[in-house]
């Protein structure tokens, strides 16, 4: 678990509140919780949506969101992107030419 994880179990924990109601409180599922807690940002979505989940998450928990933020990784470890399939080119159909 990382540094980030920790501090929000702690302070979860420290509250006595379970994932699922914390997931309850902010509308989200605990399997956003659990992926915050666990520094597993792969699961999370897109990284925008994912620090305003951090930032909500923080705020519910009573802790300043600003350092939790700075620990977010600005880039996710992520598989990099497929390359882009080539196109095929249209055949002009007999008889369909403009002219």
């Amino acid at each position: 678990m990382c540094e980030l994880g920790e501090k929000l179990r702690e302070a979860r924990e420290r509250r006595g509140l379970s994932l699922g109601e914390a997931a309850r409180q902010l509308a989200l599922k605990a399997e956003v919780l659990e992926a915050l807690e666990e520094c597993r940002f792969e699961r999370l979505p897109e990284p925008a949506l994912a620090r305003g989940y951090l930032r909500r998450y923080a705020l519910l928990l009573g802790l300043d969101p600003g350092p939790l933020l700075a620990l977010y990784p600005s880039a996710p470890s992520l598989p990099p992107p497929a390359p882009p399939r080539p196109r095929r080119q249209r055949r002009a159909r007999a008889g369909l030419e403009r002219g």
